[in-house]
């Protein structure tokens, strides 16, 4: 049964991020009063600017609320909204509360409340972060190929207690096993970008030839290729709304199931580009009847 466990939320990270953002905004909002009389793209530049700027912000924190450490039945889960990071209790070779502050970020995003990627911590070293504080207690998952992970659950005495009760369940698994893992997890990633990359060749294909088909267009043909149905030339475009449900599909099967096997991988891959080159040859068998 999957137990899902909140990070932590301090209110002081609250008043960090909001005086952090007035601080930034503080400019722009003197430049958008003393500017009010200018050229009004300079003030809709300077709006357009303050939107985005507090539109990612209130992302940042937005994403720091929807948070979460899922342990399942056979795997730990840090969730981030779609970006999930995944580890199998086979893969763990110890999990413990371990204080340190977060120094530098090498690579990911940070905001007071949110700490995301790759950074540099004090005594650790490198290691990866899914966090809601920069200092204190985390809780500190290291893995039998030597990577480190730290997060932030709210209660992380009853969340060590309950992984390493599960853990014991499966044992630790062998480097070798666990780097198995590892090339299953990029096989799903480079699946996937495969399969999203045959489509966008479609679509590119389909935005490429539109400008020079008639306005009017076969869209329907009979058992012997013979149009018997047509239309407006925009109807491709559902065409190319029904092919991207492929790539979508896939993404959820492989990221659902790749962990099963690269066999399964691959399978789905060379299902979905199947599909896709069809949708393709038909694009290409319409254009050249025209």
């Amino acid at each position: 049964m999957e137990k899902v466990f909140r990070p932590s939320q301090t209110r002081s990270s609250m008043v960090w991020g909001l005086a952090l953002l007035a601080i930034i905004d503080a400019p722009l909002l003197l430049l958008f009063f003393f500017g009010f009389q200018g050229h009004p793209f300079f003030i809709v530049f300077l709006a357009a600017i303050l939107v985005l700027i507090d539109g990612l912000v209130f992302s940042l924190g937005f994403l720091g609320k929807r948070m979460r450490y899922k342990l399942g039945e056979d795997e730990f889960t840090a969730s981030l909204g779609l970006s999930k990071r995944r580890i199998p209790y086979l893969a763990i070779r110890e999990v413990k509360i371990f204080q340190t502050t977060l120094l530098l970020r090498l690579f990911g995003a940070s905001w007071p409340g949110f700490h995301y990627g790759l950074y540099r911590a004090r005594g650790v070293g490198r290691i990866w972060v899914c966090s809601t504080i920069m200092r204190g207690d985390f809780v500190l998952i290291e893995t039998v190929d030597g990577k480190k992970i730290a997060i932030s659950p709210e209660e992380p005495e009853s969340f060590l207690d309950e992984i390493n009760a599960r853990k014991s369940r499966f044992g630790t698994s062998s480097p070798s096993e666990a780097q198995t893992f590892e090339t299953l997890t990029r096989l799903v990633y480079l699946q996937v970008a495969m399969v999203a990359a045959a489509f966008f060749v479609f679509l590119g294909y389909l935005l490429w030839i539109y400008p020079s088909l008639p306005e009017i267009i076969p869209v329907h043909f009979d058992f012997y290729w013979n149009p018997n149905r047509w239309a407006h030339k925009s109807e491709l475009f559902i065409i190319a709304g029904v092919a991207a449900i492929f790539p979508i599909t896939n993404t959820i099967l492989a990221f659902k199931f790749g962990k099963y096997g690269k066999e399964l991988i691959i399978l789905l891959g060379l299902i979905f580009i199947s599909v896709i080159a069809l949708f393709f040859g038909i694009m290409y068998f319409t254009q050249s009847i025209i």
